[in-house]
């Protein structure tokens, strides 16, 4: 991506970000830039760069995401085949009700964030006797509708997941399959692949037993209406502020169960962006954590391991998800890191999962919470999907899949194929381990892939965000530093700029062996990872994703240059 500009008579591509140079710009047919507008263009090592899409002027909020879609190669269009299968799906007849467990009589309920674009999963809770109860966890059965090898599926491996920009969302499937057929929309009869889980109020499990269902929302609750409900305040009806207290109970008794594991209780805020219909941003907020999170989070959590052990036990082919503990030198790294910070260590535990737990329970004040919590999971290993069983490290758990999210990504919908072959008595089609360890491959890349542009897109809009503050003063934290300077996250609005101290201060500054220290050579002035600083807000280039920030000091001495006579 670049900006092109018509230089003596002929238009010039100048990459954004300082990569590559300067090239003649070329394109054929009627779809010209204007003097300044950023494009996509391909280019080889030499010779002219060639247009591929104009994304408009720099100063057009609008075309954020179009331009992170594009960088990333996002597959932003749908092929025309794939579009005409999911325009002949319709919602369930009585042909698809027919032989299914019909639970729409039930009090069924999906809790998402407030913008969800889809819904995959619902809940549902039934007292059963000796004080436990039947929780229903429903998920949208995609492999109804989308056939191995059809035009929908090859399309959907291909994207592998959805990608969720500010704007807009790049989704796995066509918006007719992903935000209506699919989606646990309440009041509309929806098919779905049912766990159901009989649990005691230790959150011990009694049954377990995978039905395809027939459900209907009573509600389409949000995570703070849920909340705030827990809390004590109304907004629900009664029967479902009902299964919601004792969802909560088991919820808290299934991560206890978790925790005594050995599972790791991570806390790393994720950056929000809200934007107006122009793309502008509104706001930049850290999404804050609720008791409502964990209440799903322990139920899906509970579902995927339940599905992955059935089918470990059947042999069955499933996508499992692996997360492989941290190499010894890691954990060295963190420890010396930690120790150089002063803060809380790892300690003498003779295995990592314990020293890890006991760490992240260390309490502290939010920023250097955040930052604990952050440099641990710097040093473990990224998840990711693989044909075969290695253990998930952070939740402690063996046999662990993903299977609650078919809407949005294709590991899901894989397993979901799997368990319906348990139900209806069939041999497992996923056969072929050549084929299914090239499969995780590609879907692991994808998530990768669109993690990075969700970032992306998240960082330009907050970048947009403070374009309109110049010149205002914020405070941060330091959270990372290299040899010109150092990173600061603003506190009020969690985006990161680059401090340069040499410019400000009258000194040279040199970086430590751990890279978690600057020091001034002549003042001795100090600059610390996770320290809180206060800057102002200097300099926003969103095309190159750069944000300077100032501190206050001296100014720096000018030496008088010397001319050759």
């Amino acid at each position: 991506m670049g900006r092109a500009f018509l230089a003596r008579g002929r238009w010039i591509f100048e990459p954004s970000r300082r990569r590559g140079r300067r090239r003649e710009l070329q394109w054929r047919g009627s779809h010209s830039p204007d003097d300044g507008d950023y494009c996509i263009v391909e280019a080889g090592e030499s010779g002219p760069a060639h247009l591929v899409e104009v994304l408009g002027a720099d100063d057009r909020p609008e075309w954020d995401d179009a331009a992170v879609a594009s960088q990333f190669r996002l597959r932003t269009r749908f092929p025309r085949d794939a579009e005409a299968e999911a325009a002949r799906l319709h919602a369930p007849r009585d042909a698809e009700r027919r032989g299914r467990l019909d639970l729409r009589s039930g009090v069924v309920f999906t809790i998402d964030p407030e913008d969800a674009r889809d819904h995959d999963d619902a809940l549902s809770c039934e007292a059963r006797e000796h004080g436990r109860h039947e929780v229903g966890i429903h998920i949208a059965d995609v492999s109804h509708y989308v056939a191995l090898g059809s035009a929908l599926d090859r399309e959907a491996e291909l994207r592998g997941t959805s990608c969720y920009l500010p704007g807009a969302v790049v989704p796995m499937l066509p918006h007719r399959l992903s935000s209506d057929l699919c989606s646990l929309l309440p009041d509309q009869d929806r098919l779905a692949l049912t766990v159901l889980v009989e649990l005691d109020a230790q959150g011990a499990l009694h049954g377990v037993r995978f039905a395809e269902t027939l459900i209907r929302s009573r509600a389409r609750l949000e995570y703070g209406q849920v909340q705030r409900a827990l809390d004590g305040e109304s907004g629900v009806a009664r029967e479902v502020h009902r299964a919601l207290m004792a969802l909560r109970s088991l919820a808290r008794a299934l991560r206890a169960r978790r925790r005594a594991a050995g599972a790791l209780d991570l806390d790393v805020p994720e950056s929000k962006a809200w934007v107006d219909e122009r793309g502008t941003p509104i706001r930049i907020e850290r999404r804050e954590h609720l008791e409502s999170h964990e209440l799903i989070e322990e139920f899906m959590l509970l579902a995927n391991r339940l599905v992955g052990h059935e089918g470990a036990r059947r042999s069955s082919g499933l996508l499992y998800r692996v997360h492989e503990p941290p190499s010894p030198r890691k954990l060295a790294e963190l420890d010396a890191t930690l120790k150089a910070l002063g803060l809380p260590r790892l300690g003498p535990r003779p295995e990592p999962a314990g020293s890890l737990q006991a760490l992240l329970r260390t309490p502290l004040d939010p920023a250097h919470r955040r930052l604990l919590h952050r440099l641990v999971l710097r040093s473990l290993t990224r998840a990711r999907y693989l044909d075969r069983d290695l253990g998930h490290f952070g939740l402690a758990a063996r046999e662990y899949c993903h299977f609650t999210s078919p809407i949005r990504r294709y590991p899901d919908l894989h397993n979901h194929r799997r368990v319906r072959e348990w139900i209806r008595g069939q041999r497992s089609a996923a056969w072929d381990p050549i084929q299914l360890a090239e499969r995780a491959e590609r879907v692991s890349a994808a998530e990768q892939i669109a993690t990075e542009a969700e970032r992306e897109a998240t960082r330009v809009k907050g970048l947009r965000y403070l374009e309109a503050r110049l010149g205002e003063r914020a405070s941060g934290i330091i959270t990372g530093l290299i040899s010109p300077g150092f990173f600061v996250e603003l506190e009020e609005a969690p985006v990161e700029g680059f401090v340069r101290p040499s410019l400000y201060l009258d000194d040279f500054f040199t970086l430590d062996e751990l890279g978690v220290r600057l020091t001034g050579r002549r003042t001795r002035r100090r600059f610390t990872l996770g320290d809180t600083i206060h800057v102002t807000i200097a300099r926003v280039d969103v095309p190159a994703r750069e944000c300077d920030l100032a501190i206050e000091g001296p100014q720096r001495r000018r030496r008088r240059e010397r001319g050759r006579t």
